[in-house]
């Protein structure tokens, strides 16, 4: 009797957890543009949630603040990557391109080219096409 209980609640978390990722539906294909009032020195960067879906990137990776319940909000939001600016902790330059970071996209671009990823771009022109 014990063990099927157990067994049925551990099904029952099991399909709870999967319901819950399968109702957030990440956004379609997105332009990342600076917060009102930041200059881009270079072009805007085409995002594609497709294709970081399509590699089991999960969602916290890159919106590492989300509790999973909430709605998702913006990184250049007060309080998370609103500075100005190219240095420090909250700086939205370097919530994209933190090269020592596993959550900045080129930190987690460098890795993975390391780690054999052909195709995963690496260079500015890359993300910023004239």
């Amino acid at each position: 009797m014990k063990r099927f209980v157990f067994g049925a609640m551990t099904l029952t978390l099991l399909l709870s957890a999967s319901m819950a990722m399968a109702a957030v539906e990440a956004p379609g294909d997105m332009v990342l543009r600076p917060p009102e009032g930041m200059e881009a020195k270079k072009s805007f960067v085409d995002f594609s949630h497709s294709i970081h879906g399509a590699a089991k990137i999960d969602c916290v990776t890159c919106h590492h603040t989300w509790d999973q319940k909430s709605e998702i909000t913006s990184c250049s939001v007060a309080g998370c990557h609103d500075q100005p600016g190219k240095k420090g902790d909250n700086s939205f330059y370097m919530a994209f391109h933190e090269k020592k970071s596993e959550i900045s996209c080129v930190g987690c671009h460098k890795t993975e080219k390391k780690n054999g990823n052909k195709n995963v771009p690496v260079s500015c022109k890359s993300c910023h096409p004239k």
